[in-house]
């Protein structure tokens, strides 16, 4: 029987047990990245950064929250090169095995920086030209991601880039199928519909944003079930478009 989606599952995964360290934590971020590859889950991000990139601006800054093996920093790094925009990411997490894990699959790519930080923890000020989150926002817990929405606005000169996913019966049945088919990880067959489930419906995300006083988001469905959504500075409202 297909769970209900009507309200989001406060129920933690395994990955948000800090503990969970070492060669476990490692082969589960080794399969996201996977998936990610596979399943597009690239594209929402970089396209949100194409949209905050102003016009002729040839340098941007990134903070990348819950970095993971940090695939998406280098995807960022190459898709700026290949645009002849200097992209430097930095990467935050909150275990050092994902910051290690990060570090030693870059090598020593340039613009790139990661280290263990607490997105609650920086200075509530404008450091980054854009902050940007995949797959991260639904770990918060209750009114924890909202007020997430709004720590990583304030971080932000720009604006903010989610890459998340819908909440749907269908995308918890898809990734329930393929975890257990195809993954290796006790992590990743039991986070991966469980994530779907912590997820989103737009009208929560358009709340959070609404309750932390943001501009309203752009919000578009992209496929394989993620919500592409961009709070943008320069928006001074409005509503956000096309959906899933």
């Amino acid at each position: 029987m297909l769970p209900s989606t009507s309200q989001r599952s406060d129920q933690l995964e395994l990955m948000d047990d800090l503990t969970v360290q070492g060669p476990e934590l490692e082969r589960t971020l080794r399969e996201i990245e996977f998936v990610n590859k596979t399943l597009g889950g690239y594209g929402p991000s970089l396209e949100g950064l194409s949209a905050l990139l102003p016009p002729g601006q040839r340098e941007l800054t990134v903070l990348d929250v819950g970095t993971g093996s940090g695939d998406i920093p280098r995807k960022m790094v190459r898709w700026g090169r290949r645009r002849g925009i200097r992209v430097h990411v930095t990467g935050i997490d909150l275990t050092d095995t994902s910051i290690e894990l990060a570090r030693r699959s870059s090598g020593d790519q340039q613009d790139l920086d990661f280290r263990v930080q607490d997105l609650f923890a920086l200075p509530d000020r404008p450091a980054f030209d854009v902050v940007h989150a995949a797959a991260t926002l639904h770990h918060f817990v209750g009114d924890d991601a909202q007020r997430a929405l709004g720590k990583m606005f304030r971080v932000a000169r720009l604006g903010v880039v989610i890459n998340d996913f819908h909440r749907h019966r269908l995308a918890w049945l898809g990734i329930r199928i393929l975890t257990a088919l195809f993954s290796g990880s006790r992590l990743v067959r039991n986070d991966g519909p469980l994530s779907v489930l912590r997820s989103f419906h737009r009208a929560e995300l358009e709340q959070m944003c609404a309750a932390e006083g943001l501009p309203a988001p752009q919000i578009v469905w992209r496929p394989m079930f993620r919500w592409r959504m961009i709070v943008d500075r320069r928006r001074g409202g409005g509503s956000s478009s096309n959906g899933g």
